[in-house]
């Protein structure tokens, strides 16, 4: 792992953290083999920080959900404008600790994989906005991701981190909720097959 991801991760050892959104509680944790892992409002335990994307695809190809979110200069945007390459959208916020530890993954996929063909889409959940993001990006050292800020509203009953990946067409090819290792072979062996597709 690259020293600059370890701050990042080293905040969360030995810590058992939980936080409030969407009416539950999300509980982060290490299991026994160092891998953090987290538990669902309803008790059940996720998988750990492993990308599963091959083994569970949505059994239908639908069209994204129609959200809005600003760029770092607050201009309005929607998923629609990503249409032509895929995308992986993640959903966070700088307060979910799950989150956190996943981003310098997604940063470091998005070095090794962004092009015109596919691109990872973060959108933060702060109330801040894209100020927020662009600080804590600038503290943890994410230099390949873009700022992206959506309003919180719209996403009341959300688990953080989600993430969709999205096909050339902009439609759902997997969806999850929970921290995922975004920088394993799996994710990417699934992303470069996702853009070879032909539209």
């Amino acid at each position: 792992m690259d020293a600059s991801k370890k701050p990042v991760r080293n905040a969360l050892i030995g810590v058992s953290l939980a936080l409030a959104f969407g009416g539950g509680v999300l509980v982060a944790y290490l299991s026994s083999d160092g891998r953090l892992s987290y538990t669902e409002p309803h008790g059940n335990p996720s998988a750990t920080a492993t990308s599963d994307l091959a083994a569970a695809p949505v059994a239908e190809r639908r069209a994204a959900p129609g959200f809005t979110f600003t760029d770092g200069d607050g201009r309005p945007m929607g998923l629609a404008d990503f249409k032509g390459r895929a995308v992986l959208v993640n959903l966070w916020a700088t307060w979910c600790p799950p989150c956190i530890a996943e981003m310098p993954d997604l940063d470091a996929l998005q070095g090794k994989l962004g092009s015109e063909r596919f691109q990872v889409v973060a959108i933060s959940l702060d109330r801040g906005g894209p100020e927020t993001v662009k600080r804590w990006f600038g503290r943890n050292e994410i230099k390949n991701l873009k700022v992206y800020a959506a309003d919180p509203r719209q996403f009341e009953n959300a688990l953080l981190p989600t993430s969709l990946l999205l096909d050339a067409q902009g439609r759902v090819v997997w969806h999850g909720a929970g921290i995922r290792a975004w920088d394993g072979d799996q994710a990417e062996s699934v992303i470069k097959a996702l853009t070879a597709e032909r539209e």
